[in-house]
């Protein structure tokens, strides 16, 4: 199973698709004058090379990121034009241990992103130039790695937080604002982080939806371990005060665990629940551009 994510950028040429594929093994950019040109991809489906149309128009520059066997492309930060935001003028790819193709100092036009697991396949819009670029990621439940710098959060906002301790605890969040401002969706991630704030070092604390122990994936790590996504819809006891009443009946679907859904815009605050610390938040905006109606408590062990 693969998830699409929209094709970012212009809304002139062809659409085209290269599919979902089991991995990327290269990346062939051409740069133009003032813009992306063309870009090409080669995949690998049960070990046998699968190589990808020409999106746009062959020039003499070409650059080639090479993905290593072991590794696939995670993050994907492109920037269009300023002025029409018609055409895509830089690509940077990222893979899972942290190889890229290139570093900005400064981004050379508007930014967008993508990303939110394993990228197995692109598609897009393109003429002689490229102009706009979306992928395909698989599972990210089941097949997403961290590596290295994925232990620390993207650039983002309208992330639910909380205080826990020593540790300031974030959760999902916009990584890329919508065209049309806050009336369309943006660009939502998810993913659990902690900020040490005595050692100012981040921390992930979930594999996307996994339970994970700090402690196992980091030699020097925070000590926290989560239990990801438990809604809890009564029986709360928070340190703002007991917005429910004094209840004391748990609904039964409460009980089940859960992982919310990628979302930003989340009301969010530190909480208290049968003496576990956490971080509770309710509600938030969809990458639908929907809106969410759900409570859900991350609770914190070591906290």
């Amino acid at each position: 199973m693969a998830l699409k994510l929209e094709a970012k950028g212009g809304k002139k040429g062809n659409v085209w698709a290269d599919g979902v594929h089991e991995n990327v093994r290269k990346v062939y950019v051409g740069q133009g004058q003032s813009c992306i040109s063309f870009v090409k991809f080669e995949y690998v489906d049960d070990s046998e090379v699968v190589i990808g149309d020409e999106h746009g128009e062959h020039t003499q520059k070409v650059e080639e990121f090479e993905v290593d066997e072991n590794d696939y492309i995670v993050y994907v930060e492109a920037f269009r034009e300023t002025a029409t935001q018609e055409t895509i003028v830089a690509l940077k790819f990222e893979t899972s241990k942290g190889k890229t193709n290139k570093h900005f100092k400064e981004g050379p036009g508007v930014k967008f992103v993508l990303q939110g697991g394993k990228i197995v396949g692109f598609h897009g819009r393109s003429t002689n130039v490229l102009h706009s670029l979306g992928a395909y990621i698989s599972d990210p439940i089941s097949t997403h790695q961290l590596h290295g710098k994925w232990t620390k959060p993207s650039g983002r906002s309208v992330f639910a937080s909380a205080v826990v301790g020593k540790h300031i605890v974030i959760f999902g969040g916009e990584i890329d604002m919508d065209p049309q401002a806050h009336v369309g969706p943006g660009q939502m991630t998810d993913g659990t982080f902690a900020l040490d704030t005595e050692t100012l070092k981040w921390e992930r604390l979930d594999k996307l939806g996994e339970e994970v122990k700090a402690e196992e994936e980091t030699k020097n790590g925070s000590g926290l371990s989560i239990h990801v996504g438990i809604p809890i819809l009564i029986d709360l006891d928070v340190s703002i005060g007991n917005p429910f009443g004094s209840h004391k009946k748990k609904k039964e679907e409460a009980k089940q665990e859960m992982t919310p859904a990628i979302r930003g815009w989340t009301a969010s605050t530190s909480g208290t629940v049968n003496g576990k610390k956490g971080l509770l938040m309710h509600g938030g905006k969809a990458v639908t551009n929907d809106r969410f109606d759900d409570l859900f408590f991350y609770e914190f062990n070591s906290a």
